[in-house]
């Protein structure tokens, strides 16, 4: 059917299911890391990257290290020259660009009156500072939970430092006082919410990978509106949208473009990477069109 390739610096249970489900799709199929691609720009060759994907259809992009300014501009560069030769990545480089920076994110939220919480961000010190509010401190790339700080009113700023030399400071929804902690996850593919679930902690950490339990909820329509909005601001494949209900609104925490649908597959019948690969398929079927 088609030539797609899987790539990521890591390949985990998520690009396995990728994989089956598009050899299921009858699909040729080339799993790769960022670290095997190399470029040629030469005007006497046909093709600038590696052989193996001369002829591919279409890119799933998984996970993406941390690492050098330098490494991960480069990994993004590939992608994005691959798009220009008409690829379908899902998720192109410029939601990841939108998406993997929790400033630009924000920004984006916030210029299209979209709720998030109050956030903060200075670089450099932040010691003349005066928290009048509970904030969490991120890093402004990362993922998972990773790294997170909570910081009361009464922190000392001064003591603190950022990683990367840049404070973020995303005001805190709840209650700090009471014992369980909780958010929503919503699963979106091609705009559309297909799963949702509750994750819940007795720490501030509501991630499924730090170990908050998860139960499937109904997704009301309130939900529903917001998780297609955000999908279609960011133009997003797939994604992953935290949400958190607080005083009578429901407030955008994160945008995730390359989400893990591992936890809320535990609790959801359906098959969700069934579906997202079908929905991936549409999308590589309407850019050969295109083209």
């Amino acid at each position: 059917m088609y030539s797609i390739a899987i790539i990521g610096d890591i390949h985990d249970w998520h690009s396995q299911q990728i994989e089956s489900h598009l050899i299921k799709k009858k699909c040729k199929v080339v799993k790769m890391n960022y670290d095997q691609l190399h470029a040629l720009f030469n005007k006497k060759k046909k093709i600038f990257i590696n052989p193996e994907l001369k002829n591919i259809d279409g890119m799933w992009v998984r996970f993406i290290n941390n690492g050098l300014l330098e490494e991960i501009t480069t990994k993004l560069t590939f992608l994005h020259l691959l798009e220009e030769k008409g690829v379908y990545i899902h998720n192109s480089a410029q939601v990841i660009e939108k998406t993997v920076d929790k400033v630009r994110t924000t920004g984006l939220l916030d210029i299209n009156h979209i709720h998030s919480p109050e956030t903060i961000v200075k670089i450099g010190k932040l010691e003349n500072f005066k928290l009048k509010k509970d904030y969490l401190l991120k890093p402004i790339f990362g993922s998972q939970g990773k790294n997170i700080v909570f910081l009361k009113k009464s922190s000392e700023l001064k003591k603190i430092k950022a990683i990367g030399n840049v404070f973020y400071l995303q005001e805190f929804i709840g209650d700090p006082s009471k014992k369980v902690f909780s958010d929503i996850r919503v699963l979106v593919s091609n705009h559309i919410p297909i799963s949702i679930m509750k994750r819940s902690s007795n720490q501030f950490l509501t991630n499924a990978y730090q170990g908050a339990s998860t139960e499937k909820i109904r997704l009301k329509k309130e939900i529903d509106v917001i998780s297609r909005k955000v999908s279609k601001l960011f133009k997003l494949g797939y994604g992953g949208i935290d949400i958190k209900f607080f005083q009578k609104k429901y407030y955008v925490l994160e945008v995730n473009s390359i989400p893990s649908w591992k936890a809320i597959q535990k609790i959801e019948k359906k098959n969700i990477s069934e579906i997202l690969v079908n929905d991936f398929l549409k999308n590589v079927k309407r850019c050969r069109l295109k083209s």
